[in-house]
């Protein structure tokens, strides 16, 4: 809409001083104060859609540009999760003390959860850390800092310890809290959130869990066989929560999800729940929606570098950085034993700052169902179970097999190749799929509480399936 010259002015009167139309008023002829009225009151409206037209055509093309990655199911990660940039590595999130345990904190007491990270470069940097709040579903809460939080909204992280003349050289960053500065205050689902004060850009976020430790679980796996063509068995859970007194509706106000390895993507909602018995809600997942039993994770050993001809096949050290090659996996057959624990116990790369990077080279040869053209990922403990393009295998057809890289720090880790198909993740094509493995599952319980809008996590506890 194209205005005047003389309407133009009276509303950049209008607009910002809406008293200022009394004043106007006695100044101007009534037909063109009325028409300056008019558009003072359209122009705002209009200014609106605009905004939010460009600020929706804007969010529309990030979300086209990136659905590769955003669209997927069957994800391991959240869909809230943000993936670092290449030069953020080695992101661990777990209880103060308890590397490889799940991010939860029991609310009120003496537990903290720590954070690291290491950033690749020699320059000091600071980051800008903030919590949110979400709800069981992983939706936005309803309440706002002043609630959730009982300190700051945010924080900074200053402290970092640079490492001995390794090559790419690399600070290493920790980040306790609840502390002074970022302390919850209420139970539920977060996320944490790492930001680059130069840019004030977004580089990384990790979900954790506070609990209030309410209540008793007992949770149970039944193994059932010939339930799949592949012949894979299906892990199905049972759950009894006997909940607190001030619990008064438990078939409306209580919620039960179970999580396999950690995998918070993956997290499924048990939709029948029985509350017959007086203090007790009983849940279970149906057969057609049970987890895959024995879910195959390989075993990556890098703690250090040698080509000791089992695992590591060469070992190039006068490069930066160093280069490590793999023996190569072969579709449906596991020439290594498979892992005989959860991963649970893996994902640890050494704190030592004496520990190096390397540009690990995975290998992988499958037979011809796999085209060319398929896209294949490599995903573990080291990129956080994400998919990313940076770690996607590509074809060989000299040496007829897959080859991708990963930049991984000296430690011990799970790792699995998985196919992406029409947005859908096919992590059992490339697996063997017959070998036993431990499966970790942890069983959470929310309550809606009918006082407070938002859900508070009242219990969490896992089992080891075996």
């Amino acid at each position: 809409m194209k205005l005047k010259g003389e309407y133009y002015q009276f509303i950049l009167h209008l607009i910002p001083n809406q008293e200022s139309i009394t004043t106007l008023n006695s100044k101007v002829p009534p037909i063109l104060y009325l028409k300056a009225l008019f558009y003072s009151k359209l122009f705002p409206i209009l200014l609106a859609f605009i905004v939010v037209g460009c600020a929706t055509s804007g969010s529309s093309e990030k979300r086209e540009s990136s659905a590769s990655e955003s669209y997927l199911e069957g994800t391991f990660a959240l869909d809230q999760q943000k993936a670092p940039p290449n030069d953020i590595q080695s992101i661990r999130l777990h209880p103060k003390g308890q590397p490889g345990q799940a991010p939860i904190m029991e609310l009120n007491t003496s537990q903290k959860l720590l954070l690291s990270f290491d950033y690749l470069g020699t320059q000091n940097r600071q980051f800008r850390v903030t919590v949110d709040h979400y709800s069981k579903s992983w939706n936005r809460s309803g309440i706002g800092p002043n609630t959730y939080l009982d300190s700051f909204s945010e924080t900074t992280i200053q402290a970092s310890k640079i490492s001995f003349g390794q090559r790419p050289s690399y600070h290493h960053v920790e980040f306790s809290f609840p502390n002074n500065e970022l302390r919850p205050a209420v139970s539920g689902n977060y996320l944490i959130k790492v930001y680059s004060t130069d840019d004030n850009s977004l580089l990384f976020s990790m979900p954790f869990f506070v609990t209030e430790n309410e209540g008793q679980i007992e949770t149970t796996v039944e193994r059932l066989f010939a339930q799949r063509n592949d012949g894979r068995p299906l892990d199905q859970l049972f759950s009894t929560y006997h909940y607190p007194n001030f619990v008064e509706y438990p078939q409306f106000d209580l919620s039960m999800s179970f999580v396999p390895n950690q995998f918070w993507g993956r997290t499924k909602q048990v939709e029948f729940l029985d509350t017959i018995t007086p203090s007790q809600l009983r849940g279970y997942i149906e057969h057609d929606n049970a987890f895959v039993g024995n879910y195959e994770f390989k075993h990556l050993d890098l703690q250090n570098f040698d080509g000791n001809g089992q695992q590591i096949l060469e070992h190039q050290p006068g490069v930066t950085p160093p280069r490590v090659t793999l023996r190569r996996d072969v579709q449906n057959l596991d020439p290594s034993p498979n892992l005989s624990e959860a991963t649970v116990n893996m994902g640890m790369p050494d704190d030592d700052r004496n520990s190096n990077y390397a540009q690990v080279e995975f290998r992988l040869q499958t037979d011809d169902s796999i085209p060319p053209s398929s896209k294949i990922y490599i995903v573990g403990h080291f990129n956080n179970w994400m998919i990313n393009d940076l770690n996607r295998m590509s074809f060989d057809s000299d040496k007829q097999m897959w080859t991708g890289r990963a930049l991984i720090k000296q430690g011990s880790y799970a790792y699995k190749y998985v196919l992406v198909r029409d947005n859908q993740i096919d992590d059992l094509t490339l697996d063997q799929g017959f070998l036993s493995a431990q499966q970790e599952y942890l069983t959470f319980i929310y309550f809606k509480d009918p006082h407070q809008n938002f859900d508070r996590l009242l219990k969490v506890d896992g089992i080891i399936q075996r």
